[in-house]
């Protein structure tokens, strides 16, 4: 630390955190705890039962987690098929963590990500701390847009029995154009949808975020926990611009129309796309692929009781009806403001998590007893032997 009252410079070189290490923190932040129940009274026809260490709203996540360190830049896919109804039952199963870990671990380009060090796009507060060598950054991106399709749906579709009720669906309007139908005009007519249950754009595209942002929120808190566990520092960032971040990463900026202002990012080839053109080449097709998800075999292990027969007439789907209204109001959304979805980006990146070892002379010279906790004092000598 360079200024302030704590001016400090160690006296050791960093030392990156181990494998073991990583795979630790991948495991409690966004890992495979096993066979995911979906207990609902009318589930969905999920592709596949993997559960995750954190919450989410559909069957894999919505979230995609980079990491960077010194050697390299990496995305964690979640291509990881449950085995049983708990992943580690045992110690000695422990290694399946690191043996996931590096099958999930995919590397996207060598060396640390080049994040600016200046004001923006990070926070003044990070910059001494931020990416540096010997550290493990972590960030969790996640995608509104495939939540903003699927809301729409439950919003709109009675059938799926989530937000409409039997009175008919909720009445979505622009409220950025004069509260006017939102391309629902066809819906509103045949009693589809109930012209009485307002619902306003900005506030549906509103609570697509507040779906998927619980995500990388708890995997930050879980990636955090752990790091106390295991005795390293935890450095949790917020209040940076991401879009800058999200070009270093490599993220497709759609161009920005003259209404809107700013480019969307919509997404990372092959490896994390938004639910919208040029990804697809149009709406229509993109709602289609998030309703046309491939089943899981009929092979896989499932962890209720019930026969397949049993469990799949208990599913609920999409009606015809629905979705064509689907992709009428999404759509109205991309013809309207050049983009999806249309008040807000398509790629999130809220928070970054940091993870690194810690020099405990700087607590000892500034803080006294009590500014760590043991498995602080003995990490070097349990973890790096």
């Amino acid at each position: 630390m360079q200024e302030g009252p704590f001016r400090y410079k160690s006296a050791h070189a960093p030392v990156p955190l181990s494998e073991l290490e990583e795979a630790l923190l991948v495991g409690a932040g966004a890992g495979f705890t096993g066979l995911a129940f979906w207990d609902l009274p009318t589930p969905a026809p999920y592709p596949r039962l993997s559960g995750r260490t954190f919450p989410t709203t559909r069957a894999g996540g919505h979230t995609a987690l980079f990491l960077t360190n010194d050697e390299g830049f990496y995305v964690l896919d979640d291509n990881v098929a449950p085995s049983k109804l708990r992943e580690v039952e045992t110690s000695k199963e422990r290694s399946k963590l690191l043996d996931v870990y590096r099958a999930q671990r995919r590397a996207l380009r060598s060396g640390r990500l080049d994040i600016p060090q200046r004001v923006p796009p990070m926070s003044g507060h990070d910059l001494w701390d931020s990416n540096r060598p010997g550290s493990t950054l972590f960030l969790p991106v996640c995608d509104v847009s495939a939540s903003l399709i699927s809301l729409i749906a439950q919003f709109a579709d009675p059938t799926l029995r989530r937000y409409a009720s039997a009175r008919g669906g909720m009445n979505i309007v622009d409220d950025r154009h004069g509260f006017r139908p939102a391309g629902t005009e066809q819906w509103l007519k045949d009693g589809f949808l109930n012209a009485e249950q307002i619902l306003p754009l900005s506030i549906l595209e509103r609570q697509a975020c507040y779906y998927v942002f619980s995500e990388p929120a708890a995997i930050c808190q879980n990636i955090f926990l752990a790091t106390e566990a295991l005795g390293l520092g935890g450095w949790q960032h917020c209040g940076f611009l991401s879009l800058e971040i999200f070009e270093r990463m490599g993220f497709r900026i759609a161009a920005a129309e003259a209404s809107s202002g700013f480019g969307n990012p919509i997404g990372l080839d092959g490896v994390i796309q938004a639910s919208c053109p040029p990804y697809y080449p149009t709406m229509d097709a993109a709602v289609d692929a998030v309703f046309s998800r491939t089943p899981r075999e009929a092979t896989a292990p499932v962890p209720h009781r019930v026969s397949e027969e049993e469990h799949r007439v208990g599913t609920v789907r999409i009606s015809a009806e629905g979705l064509a209204c689907t992709k009428a109001v999404c759509n109205y959304i991309y013809d309207t403001y050049g983009r999806f979805p249309g008040g807000t980006d398509a790629m999130h990146l809220m928070w970054m998590m940091q993870a690194h070892h810690i020099d405990t002379g700087y607590y000892n010279r500034f803080f006294g007893g009590g500014a760590y906790g043991p498995t602080h004092a003995e990490h070097m000598a349990n973890w790096h032997r």
